[in-house]
């Protein structure tokens, strides 16, 4: 048998973790092309390891693959064993996120090899490459230890990590929007985090053995459970700018754009959901109120940003606030899973995968948009079309997958998420009815926003495109493939998924 194929799941997870660790360094000290090659060589090894790891999975999506790394030193008069603290794992939802993580994380370094160039109509760039792709691969490593951590605490080092990669490429072009934008999104949610520190706080104090595990929660009395979980909650809500946090995501927007589509699509925002996804597996008895909590609070955020689409001209802000409302069918389905829908819930995680490609999709076609034009504002663009066809597809196409028209994925995720809340009844089939609404009024916006900008007379900025063929149209036409066929991969994934073990 071949050496390789004798490989397990746990001698992948370390090097999953070194490859993007280390082709950050080495970018630090590279310029333009150079960094180019290196950053996709690292992302490409990172995504075959990934590949690797999530293929052990499948051969059995019941089991998770464990690497102990080692323990907190234990504190003076302390008689227990010292809690495991430093673990990576990789199970059915480690294999849905690292997919994503590393799929996306991927296109988007191919991507950024083109956009970032002085033929950027928008944003033309003669220099930072390397530092731009130090970052990029930085934050691509703590999104792959988010999805490979075997606890809490781990997952904590990670989060913490993707706050500080997300503030640097937010502030990328360093002019006073971009450096305005970081600084918000650094407070915002490492205001996140410090809830995020007191949940640990509170189960190192009230849990004997392995307080950091995912199941801990299980483990405390209902109200401080309760207690822990909003904490964990409220963590989330910063990092997936949900409300009251959710002003932050649009400013983030004066990021580049391939960074737009990774914090969206992949990276940050996606870690938020996936804590609470990732809590609501592992625990068993959460209370109806958290779920009815998170639930009230996700749909005030989905329509508070519906209103919003009505006074937007700037398509990346769009594009951010709709996923803010995608953000808020996940953590809806989670509610649902708390109440006891396992088909809404795996309908959330399936949405994590479909509304990944969609959005990513969006996020790229519109960077293609304004690297070609200048300009992102809807009142300026019309006949896109006739000039950049590839981009007017790939934005149909991603926003059909969001609106979840079949049969691409988002249809599959929201068919699961509004099943899973018809099956409960009574509030659940008001959220139904809700979820159907917003659905409709986004598909109405998107589809008006297409015809705006992609049909009709080419506008004055339109009409100066020569468009051409490169990277960038690759990395869309593979998204687009995505959007049609992810949910073929990602639904064995979610069926294996425990609600509330």
């Amino acid at each position: 048998m071949s050496p390789l194929l004798d490989i397990s799941a746990r001698d992948l997870l370390v090097p999953l973790i070194a490859a993007p660790l280390l082709g950050a360094l080495l970018c630090v000290f590279l310029k333009r092309r150079v960094s180019d090659y290196v950053a996709a060589i690292f992302a490409a090894v990172t995504l075959v390891l990934a590949v690797g790891a999530i293929g052990h999975v499948f051969g059995d999506l019941g089991a998770t693959f464990r690497v102990p790394l080692g323990t907190l030193p234990t504190i003076a008069g302390e008689t227990g064993p010292a809690p495991l603290v430093f673990e990576l794992s990789i199970d059915a939802l480690g294999a849905l996120m690292l997919f994503i993580v590393t799929v996306i994380g991927f296109l988007v370094v191919i991507y950024s090899s083109e956009y970032l160039s002085p033929r950027n109509v928008e944003h033309p760039v003669t220099e930072g490459k390397g530092r731009y792709y130090a970052w990029l691969l930085l934050f691509l490593a703590a999104m792959v230890g988010i999805a490979l951590a075997g606890n809490f605490f781990q997952l904590f080092i990670f989060w913490e990590l993707t706050t500080l990669c997300s503030w640097a490429l937010i502030s990328h072009y360093q002019n006073e929007e971009s450096l305005r934008a970081g600084f918000k999104a650094l407070i915002m949610t490492a205001i996140g985090g410090l809830f995020f520190l007191l949940a640990l706080v509170l189960l190192y104090l009230n849990v004997d053995t392995d307080p950091f595990a995912f199941n801990a929660l299980s483990r405390v009395s209902p109200g401080l459970q309760t207690l822990i979980f909003v904490f964990l909650l409220i963590a989330a809500w910063a990092k997936a700018a949900q409300f009251p946090f959710f002003t932050w995501l649009p400013d983030a927007m004066a990021a580049p754009t391939p960074i737009s589509c990774y914090l969206h699509a992949a990276a940050m925002v996606k870690a938020g959901v996936y804590l609470i996804a990732r809590t609501t597996s592992a625990n068993y008895g959460l209370s109806y109120g958290v779920g009815l909590l998170m639930g009230i609070m996700a749909l005030v955020t989905i329509f508070i940003v519906v209103f919003l689409f009505l006074f937007q001209d700037d398509l990346k802000k769009i594009l951010a606030l709709s996923t803010i409302a995608h953000l808020g069918y996940i953590l809806i389905a989670c509610a649902l899973g708390i109440w006891g829908s396992t088909t809404a819930f795996q309908g959330g995680l399936l949405h994590i995968a479909a509304h990944g490609c969609g959005k990513g999709l969006l996020f790229l076609s519109v960077g293609m948009l304004t690297y070609y034009t200048g300009t992102r504002r809807i009142s300026e663009l019309s006949g896109v079309g006739a000039k950049l066809p590839l981009v007017a597809l790939a934005f149909f196409v991603g926003a059909f997958t969001i609106a979840g028209v079949p049969p691409l994925a988002g249809f599959w995720s929201k068919f699961f998420i509004i099943s899973g809340s018809l099956e409960l009844g009574g509030l659940g089939a008001v959220i139904a009815i809700l979820l159907l609404i917003e659905s409709m009024i986004a598909f109405g916006f998107f589809l008006w926003v297409g015809h705006r900008v992609f049909f009709g007379k080419p506008s004055a900025v339109v009409d100066q495109v020569e468009p051409s063929m490169g990277a960038m149209q690759v990395v869309v036409v593979v998204l687009a493939i995505l959007c049609a066929t992810v949910h073929i991969y990602a639904i064995p994934l979610v069926e294996h998924i425990p609600l509330g073990m």
